[in-house]
């Protein structure tokens, strides 16, 4: 059903409380179950990779389709199909041979929890519905094969699986400046970018405002990993010492790296679209990244707070 909502700026949290409701409930009308008794595990496992996140991504497919002037329910079952893909990557990047994470959102990694032949199995199975429900859109064939065929660039060589591949290969010792921010735009932009933009082409963007949103897409990572850089550093600090010492320091830093990013974000995207609701809520979540950069970001290491 189609919905004609208004907020003021400033009010992310309450568009979201909104449209969580229907993410939730799609994502368990789409999750690529078995038939019972045979598969009452992998059905589990399935709903337990999914618990607990914030639909961070589905939300900004959201926004990519209201920003050019879509709906929400056009959209709809590609935003799960985007948070799918999302936490497939999650659980491939915890394996042993990815980072060997312990933890997602405070609990067992899920090859802890099942077995790694059944994280494996799980996050293909998720990935693998991804594509399908790309196609479900309720758009031409036109539109929804390019938002296939985003999906398909934004995961591959190009995008996620070549930003893992940076971070398997590449010693941090030897590596570049130019290498790390590739690997950070591959791996944190492409998804911010994969999930604007597929929102946005299935509404039928045109060309610059689907340049617009991978521009802004680009900085929002950066912003990301920078605020999430910094937050590491942080945590260091605090296993070493008295948090109170680098509070300030780490709250600066961080401040003084981001702004500059959010603030060319935010330019882009009231330049291109002007002050819309759908506009001033990607303004904020363009703020919002460089207050909370690695909880977003979908970070894979130890910490219990890394983000869903």
């Amino acid at each position: 059903m189609e919905r004609h909502l208004t907020f003021a700026p400033g009010e992310l949290p309450d568009y979201f409380a909104v449209i969580q409701p229907e993410l939730e409930r799609a994502l368990g009308y789409y999750l690529p179950t078995g038939p019972e008794p045979d598969y009452k595990v992998f059905n589990e496992a399935l709903g337990v990779a999914l618990l607990e996140g914030k639909r961070f991504r589905p939300m900004l497919t959201v926004l990519g389709a209201e920003v050019v002037g879509g709906r929400f329910s056009t959209v709809l079952p590609a935003a799960v199909g985007i948070e799918y893909v999302h936490t497939s990557s999650l659980i491939f990047d915890d394996l042993p041979c990815m980072d060997n994470a312990t933890q997602r959102r405070g609990h067992l990694a899920l090859h802890l929890r099942y077995g790694e032949a059944v994280a494996v199995l799980v996050a293909l199975t998720l990935l693998n519905t991804s594509y399908g429900l790309l196609l479900k859109a309720e758009a031409s064939q036109s539109l929804t094969r390019n938002a296939h065929s985003e999906l398909v660039k934004a995961i591959g060589p190009i995008g996620l699986i070549g930003g893992q591949f940076f971070d398997l290969t590449v010693e941090s010792q030897t590596r570049k400046t130019k290498t790390i921010d590739s690997a950070r735009i591959l791996k944190t932009s492409a998804l911010i970018g994969l999930s604007l933009r597929v929102g946005a082409l299935l509404s039928g963007a045109t060309l610059q405002q689907l340049a617009a949103l991978s521009s802004f897409a680009d900085l929002v990572g950066m912003a990301y990993q920078i605020s999430d850089d910094i937050t590491d550093r942080q945590e260091d600090s605090y296993r070493a010492k008295s948090p109170r010492a680098n509070e300030f320091t780490i709250r600066e830093g961080k401040t003084q790296s981001t702004v500059g990013l959010v603030s060319d974000a935010q330019s882009i995207i009231l330049d291109m679209f002007g002050s819309t609701r759908a506009a001033l809520l990607l303004c904020e979540v363009a703020s919002y990244s460089a207050d909370l950069g690695g909880r977003l970001a979908g970070r894979s290491n130890d910490h219990p707070d890394r983000e869903n």
